[in-house]
């Protein structure tokens, strides 16, 4: 007998990041795309779920740069597919005081779940 497969799916923030500069400023950056990791197999095979936060830097033109794990849970599961995920999200180019500027330390929340 065959089971059905499970279906998986990944929560992330919302489709904005606000970002808080030293000098307490804030900038907003407006995702446009959406954050979509594939669920690792393994993870579904043994009915596990998780969550990764990542950190990166944001350049000019709205380009990801730098993304690494911060924080894993479990940890050496889920980290592979969501850096995977972020280097592939694209944002408006950031601004601040009518220029664009590069913003660091952007930190997104990623949730994997089993429905």
């Amino acid at each position: 007998i065959r089971r059905p497969p499970r279906s998986t799916h990944c929560i992330s923030s919302a489709a904005s990041d606000v970002y808080k500069r030293q000098d307490n400023q804030v900038i907003e950056l407006v995702r446009m795309n959406k954050l979509l990791p594939e669920y690792p197999r393994q993870a579904v095979r043994y009915g596990i779920e998780g969550s990764v936060k990542v950190q990166f830097n944001v350049d000019t033109f709205g380009a990801v740069l730098d993304p690494f794990v911060v924080e894993s849970n479990p940890p050496g599961l889920f980290e592979r597919a969501s850096i995977k995920a972020v280097r592939k999200l694209i944002y408006q180019p950031p601004v601040f005081e009518d220029k664009a500027v590069n913003v660091e330390s952007v930190q997104v929340d990623i949730v994997f779940k089993l429905q």
